[in-house]
Parts: C-alpha cells; structure tokens; sequence
C-alpha cells in the first residue's frame, strides 16, 4: 500500500496539475479551492477533517518555500511566478526609521523613561516610610 502524500506535497500535486491544465499559465487557487483539492490528492473526504487540519495546512504552506501567497489568500507555485513577482525587497520591510516618532526617541525610550519616573514616585513614598521607622529606632 502506498504512503499517502503530505498535505503540503498534496498541494504541490494540486497546483502543479492546474497549471498544467490551465496551459503552462499560472493561475492563483484559492486556500478552500486547495484545501479541497488536498482532500481529494490525500483521500480525506470527510469535510469536518479537513477544516480541522486547514489551520495547521495554512501554516505549513506558509512555512514552505514553494509557495507563495498572492492577493485575496490565494496561492500559486514559486516556480510558476516570475521572480518580481514574487521577491520582496527587505529593504521595503524594515526600515531604519520604522519605530521613531518626530522627537527621535523609540517606543522603547520612552517606556524605560517612564518607568524611571514612575520608579522615583515610589521610591519617595518608601522613602518617607524608611524615614519614619529610623525616627522610631532613634527614640528607643
């Protein structure tokens, strides 16, 4: 009997056959369209099933560079895309100025100068306490 293939490799299967039939073009799947797909390549025909697995399937496809998602979440090969289409420029993601507001100072700043403020507030509440006490320890 043979192993039945990986939900990603059933994926794989599925879209490599559709771009097959659509003419050697790339046509992006929708992830239910897939899914279904998938069920029919694994022999999963219990729906219930497979909406239990599609979350742990959409994280696999995500995880696996094969894929790629495109807009409206739905997915094509890598291999089908031509690769401007689907390279994303790092430089776009992270920028340098990203977390800095008009005073240049980061979110973190300004957190870590709050919390010295707040830490002087209670210091001097304790403080007064500390002095109390000695007071008393004078007096005996």
């Amino acid at each position: 009997m043979a192993d039945k293939p990986s939900l990603v490799d059933a994926a794989y299967d599925v879209l490599s056959k559709a771009y097959a039939a659509n003419g050697s073009k790339s046509t992006p799947m929708a992830f239910g369209e897939l899914l279904l797909g998938v069920g029919q390549e694994t022999g999963i025909t219990d729906e219930n099933q497979l909406l239990t697995l599609a979350s742990k399937f959409y994280t696999a496809l995500t995880l696996d560079g094969r894929f790629v998602i495109k807009e409206n979440n739905t997915w094509v090969l890598r291999e089908h895309e031509k690769f401007e289409n689907v390279h994303i420029d790092m430089n776009d993601v992270y920028s340098e100025d990203e977390d800095d507001d008009d005073d240049g100072k980061t979110d973190d700043d300004k957190s870590d100068k709050e919390d010295i403020k707040d830490d002087g507030d209670d210091s001097g509440e304790e403080g007064d306490k500390e002095s109390d006490s000695d007071d008393d320890d004078d007096n005996n």
